[in-house]
């Protein structure tokens, strides 16, 4: 018998759902992290852009099966393919298989994680065609870094996991939904994980300049990789999501 989800999960999954113009998200199944000597069960989502040239630009891939693969092609050639942090890498290798010509691009820190095959590593100068139509920032926090994204044209905020917004009424186990409210990652007042606030305390500065960008781009939703997005009041969820930092 299959063991139930942890977490409810978000449906359909490993299917397209478009999130404005030429911007699709795929919900794909739970992954699982401890926490305090728990096993936390959290949902995952990758997200697609359709460039203007037709190539795709794929966010924090979830797992490939031979479905995604053809719903990849029914859409577009995949042209890149980015892992945004040091944690979001368990798929990436597959795609970079599967996807021979598309460029790969990974967070600082995952050079030892994925198997071996060119790639760039995100920064802010990174000279890529995508960013005349895809804005970057790299939040750099210590031993943890991770790059957000800004589609101009769906005005669509990325981000993997410096926002989290955990359903509590997904969440099956009493004690996990507990912790994921007691290190604030719930909604509808979701936020970083507390791993992240840790280690973002001694770089605050650079996480305000952080914000301060997402602010400035002026999005009108946000995409997150796990838990549920927001679809309006952009700029007063991120501003809400990030009150700790002062």
């Amino acid at each position: 018998m299959t063991k139930p989800a942890g977490y409810l999960p978000y449906q359909p999954q490993l299917r397209p759902v478009a999130w404005g113009p030429d911007i699709w998200t795929i919900n794909g199944p739970e992954i699982n992290y401890a926490l305090g000597g728990a096993s936390i069960p959290c949902p995952t989502r990758m997200t697609v852009v359709r460039l203007r040239d037709s190539g795709l630009w794929v966010h924090s891939p979830v797992c490939l099966t031979p479905e995604v693969t053809a719903q990849m092609a029914e859409i577009g050639p995949v042209a890149f393919v980015l892992a945004p942090n040091a944690f979001h890498y368990s798929s990436f290798s597959d795609w970079a298989q599967a996807f021979p010509d598309a460029v790969l691009y990974t967070a600082p820190g995952l050079d030892a994680k994925i198997a071996p095959r060119s790639f760039e590593v995100l920064s802010e100068h990174l000279m890529a065609s995508w960013r005349a139509e895809i804005d970057l920032h790299v939040f750099e926090l210590g031993h943890f870094t991770e790059a957000v994204f800004f589609h101009r044209v769906s005005r669509t905020l990325i981000v993997t996991d410096l926002m989290q917004n955990f359903e509590a009424g997904r969440v099956r186990n009493p004690l996990v939904r507990f912790l994921l409210f007691a290190g604030g990652a719930t909604g509808p007042n979701g936020r970083a994980s507390i791993e992240i606030r840790l280690a973002a305390r001694h770089h605050r500065a650079a996480l305000r300049r952080g914000v301060d960008q997402m602010i400035a781009w002026q999005p009108a939703s946000v995409i997150l990789s796990h838990g549920k997005c927001y679809r309006t009041d952009a700029a007063a969820e991120i501003e809400r999501a990030f009150r700790w930092i002062g």
